[in-house]
């Protein structure tokens, strides 16, 4: 469910709210409402914060990882929230913030792993045309 709320801006954040929401692709009201839910969640997690990648916002730990790449290494460490900050050389109430945010949007979360789980080479390639393969034997291969 969702309610309409009617609020004044000032000019300049109003021409730049409709300026971001254009180069979003999203519609002024649309916009508006990832920016505002994406202040919620900053205010209620202090230590996330969001940022652009390929076209779509990601919660972030400030000044370091998204939170999906630290839950899936996360996932390795069988959920071991020290073990994961170690893995990232950071203090464990660091990484606790993430797992705290993945314990309040486990669905986003996921959907973004399980999307990358269904990334190939020749997806990637598409992306980034300049991606070169190099196969690399396994220990056991190598002579």
């Amino acid at each position: 469910m969702s309610q309409t709320v009617t609020m004044r801006l000032p000019d300049e954040t109003a021409e730049w709210i409709k300026t971001s929401a254009r180069r979003a692709s999203r519609s002024v009201s649309e916009w508006g409402a990832t920016l505002f839910e994406e202040a919620r969640r900053m205010s209620e997690f202090p230590q996330i914060e969001f940022r652009a990648f390929d076209g779509g916002r990601h919660p972030c730990l400030k000044g370091g990882v998204r939170i999906w790449k630290l839950i899936m290494v996360a996932r390795d460490y069988m959920m071991d929230v020290e073990k994961t900050a170690a893995h990232f050389d950071m203090p464990a109430w660091k990484a606790q913030s993430a797992f705290n945010y993945f314990e309040a949007y486990p669905e986003e979360i996921n959907s973004v792993i399980e999307d990358l789980r269904d990334m190939t080479y020749d997806k990637l390639a598409r992306k980034l045309p300049q991606l070169e393969r190099e196969i690399i034997p396994a220990p056991d291969e190598q002579a």
